[in-house]
């Protein structure tokens, strides 16, 4: 089941809803001010790649490789 971001139109609060098949829209209710008037956010994600990949240089770690200050 997805999570997603959605946005209340009247207060402007952002939450993220679990969404499951059987809910079918995408207006679900603002948990600040209980209105139904939400719409859902394009949302960006991360992705790692392996250590073996050289096109990290921009100071980005792969989520697979190990880090020195991560869990292990």
């Amino acid at each position: 089941m997805p999570l997603y971001e959605f946005k209340c139109n009247k207060c402007g609060n952002i939450f993220e809803q679990l969404v499951f098949p059987s809910d079918g829209k995408d207006k679900f209710i603002c948990p600040d001010c209980g209105e139904g008037d939400t719409h859902r956010l394009m949302s960006s994600f991360s992705s790692g790649s392996s250590s073996s990949d050289k096109g990290l240089g921009s100071g980005m770690s792969s989520a697979c490789s190990s880090s020195p200050g991560g869990f292990t």
